[in-house]
């Protein structure tokens, strides 16, 4: 048998470390002298850990590998366990290759000094769903902010704390200047009473493609073009039936009309469950 610091040179693995597989119970030495607390190790023994090291390499935890060494644990087991470690490194795959291509297009958009988003970033992510008060239009941009207004109202007689996150979902045309279709949305916790003008409903989960910027809601801006632009160059494909969605999170500190505003675009692609 070896002591532990022959056993360590001889496997490569630092001292510390087998007394922490020790700890978890995931590699117990062969004895351990009651009398000094030496632990020793069995040459057999390079074999469970050769396996504990494979097991790692493929990128198991090791409370999993742990279970993986269990005698009792069946094969099918086993095959379930690999199965659902290749399902995550497919995904993780599939999203870092995503990521890649995000990086080689900014990367061109860069070298080509053309990019009309060069001033912000697009990121892509889950929106979870949502519990909205809204009030749907067929208006003008210039009348949002008047919105704005009667949707506070409706949740201050309801009992809503001001102020909230104002949204606009458009169905129609965001650049038209007159008869566009829209939706004033509002988060809130609870569901109210519904009216011939106001509902409640829950937005759906989807994934988006989103855009912090500054705007003011009555005022068209071309970052939707060029937001629609990213996602086509970037492998995405927009999905018509969904409205997109302008979230007007803050007023700036000395002009009410203008807002941090983050624009979401629904998106099809390859990284997202659908």
């Amino acid at each position: 048998m070896f002591k532990i610091s022959e056993f360590s040179k001889l496997s490569q693995v630092p001292a510390k470390t087998l007394r922490f597989y020790d700890q978890l119970e995931l590699l117990k030495p062969a004895y351990t002298d009651q009398q000094n607390g030496y632990r020793y190790h069995k040459s057999e023994q390079l074999l469970d850990l050769h396996r504990i090291l494979a097991f790692k390499d493929l990128g198991f935890t090791l409370g999993q590998i742990k279970q993986l060494l269990n005698d009792n644990v069946s094969t099918e087991e086993i095959r379930r366990m690999f199965r659902l470690k290749q399902k995550a490194l497919h995904s993780l795959i599939q999203s870092e290759m995503e990521r890649l291509r995000r990086i080689e297009v900014r990367l061109e958009q860069i070298e080509r000094q053309s990019d009309g988003l060069s001033h912000y970033e697009v990121v892509v992510k889950k929106v979870e769903p949502l519990m909205v008060a809204t009030l749907k239009e067929t208006t003008d941009r210039a009348s949002i902010p008047g919105l704005f207004e009667e949707i506070d109202e409706y949740l201050k007689w309801n009992g809503i704390p001001l102020p909230v996150t104002h949204m606009v979902l458009w169905y129609s045309c965001t650049k038209c200047e007159y008869s566009i279709d829209l939706e004033i949305a509002c988060p809130i916790s609870r569901k109210l009473q519904d009216t011939a003008r106001f509902q409640t409903k829950v937005l759906p989960e989807m994934a988006v493609a989103s855009v912090t910027h500054m705007s003011s809601p009555d005022i068209y801006t071309p970052v939707s073009i060029d937001l629609g632009s990213w996602i086509e160059e970037n492998g995405y494909r927009i999905i018509p039936e969904i409205p997109s969605r302008e979230v007007y999170l803050s007023t700036q500190e000395n002009n009410k009309l203008r807002y941090v505003t983050e624009s979401q675009m629904p998106i099809l692609g390859s990284g997202f469950i659908q």
